[in-house]
């Protein structure tokens, strides 16, 4: 009997949140095969099978937070007595070397999983249990709820509550109880009912609770931080669109583009690129602990992405040195991964400015962004619609969008932001540089 472990997902994190089984009690797995999937505060994460066999116990459901190096399912297999893993030969794991495990990539985390793997044995046996006959599932031990099957996460809610689990009937595996079970009902504790009423707020019967153990967590710390401990400004401009909206019209019919999505982000990830070249304080960040500025030389465009997880942003990098056509791909490229949770965490990382393009998810017009830390600039562009427009004399009807600048105050100055955005939009309404 084989009880696999949570491994380090090579992230730095400590914990994973369960969105999801692959399998049930009773299936017979091969080694590799994917048992599970996790959402870290960077990415989904599928966890392959280390040997094969036959699942005899899940410890933890759907929601359920799982630190690393907890249970997180029990394999019957072969006995392994003396330090191999069960379908595994020796050789296969060392160093990293030998097949990858899926999910892991082959690079960093894969080896550091080899190589816990090993050590797990060697040096941990009580992580990989061994018995001569096959155990029953462990379940939480019920908090005066004699039989009742729940996770911890669902019991520390109901306890919340004043909700006694015995009263509520479980829809999950074997009758356990979900937090959507807790959430369907309304059946009070005896000690409950007996105590004082206390006064609650209209509507606390629809509540939801949403866990925050993986990006969603990410997200809300890294903008307490950014929003408590930088000192924003925001500049806002509004821009002439119609050479851009034309040349971006022209080019969609030539070769270079053809099977390319152009849309007008790249266009602006190539604004972005050359005016930055003329002030690259810009591409620049804070540093803490030397209070220095640091200017990169490199650009690294990050792209805010909303997703069903949350937000999240990939990084075009070296997008200076890219052509329009490249940037378009790529943009693409990451923003499909990143809707469907399969970015890595090195698409992630390394940014350098960000943009953000908060008119492309309906009409709106502009906004005050928060900095993406370490990062010292966020560039926000608003919906491109037709617009009353001032052209010598008259008044024309022309494509227009708003422009928002945030920067930190400790490495940007207000005239240094206006410039910039001068720069910008010179760019963008003047646009045949861009392509």
């Amino acid at each position: 009997m084989g009880q696999f472990m949570l491994p380090d997902l090579g992230e730095g994190l400590e914990e994973a949140q369960l969105t999801r089984w692959l399998v049930q009690v009773g299936d017979e797995v091969a080694l590799n095969q994917h048992l599970c999937e996790v959402e870290t505060a960077k990415a989904l994460v599928e966890i392959p099978s280390p040997w094969a066999g036959q699942v005899r116990a899940l410890h933890a459901q759907p929601g359920d937070a799982v630190q690393v190096g907890a249970p997180l399912i029990t394999i019957a297999e072969g006995d392994h007595a003396g330090g191999a893993v069960p379908g595994v030969a020796p050789e296969e794991v060392v160093d990293g070397e030998g097949p990858v495990l899926v999910g892991y990539g082959a690079h960093g985390p894969a080896q550091t999983f080899a190589r816990r793997r090993r050590a797990t044995i060697a040096e941990a046996p009580a992580r990989i249990t061994t018995a001569a006959a096959p155990q029953p599932p462990v379940a939480a031990p019920p908090a005066d709820e004699s039989g009742v099957k729940a996770s911890p996460l669902v019991r520390k809610i109901a306890a919340e509550r004043g909700v006694n689990l015995a009263g509520i009937i479980g829809t999950g595996p074997g009758g356990r109880i979900r937090v959507e079970d807790l959430d369907a009902s309304s059946v009070p504790s005896p000690a409950a009912s007996l105590a004082p009423a206390q006064p609650t707020s209209e509507g606390d019967d629809e509540e939801r609770r949403i866990s925050t153990i993986g990006l969603r967590k990410a997200i809300a710390a890294k903008m307490t931080r950014a929003a408590t401990t930088i000192p924003h400004f925001t500049e806002y401009g509004l821009f002439d669109a119609s050479k851009l909206t034309a040349l971006r019209q022209r080019l969609k019919g030539e070769p270079d583009y053809a099977g390319v999505k152009l849309t007008f982000l790249p266009f602006f990830v190539k604004a972005l690129t050359q005016s930055v070249a003329d002030y690259p304080i810009m591409n620049s960040r804070w540093d803490e602990e030397g209070n220095a500025i640091v200017i990169r030389k490199r650009i690294h465009v990050g792209i805010a992405t909303d997703t069903p997880r949350g937000l999240v942003v990939p990084v075009v990098r070296d997008a200076a040195a890219r052509s329009l056509a490249e940037v378009a791909a790529e943009c693409e490229r990451l923003v499909a991964l990143a809707r469907v949770g399969k970015l890595d965490p090195a698409s992630m990382t390394g940014g350098s400015i960000t943009i953000t393009n908060v008119g492309a998810m309906g009409p709106v017009e502009t906004g005050a962004p928060i900095i993406n830390a370490p990062e010292v600039c966020i560039v926000g562009f608003g919906a491109i619609k037709p617009r009353p427009t001032v052209v010598g004399d008259a008044l024309a009807v022309r494509p227009g969008a708003w422009i928002s600048v945030s920067c930190d105050h400790r490495v940007v100055d207000g005239a240094s932001a206006a410039q910039f955005m001068g720069a910008l939009i010179a760019c963008l309404e003047e646009p045949e540089g861009l392509a």
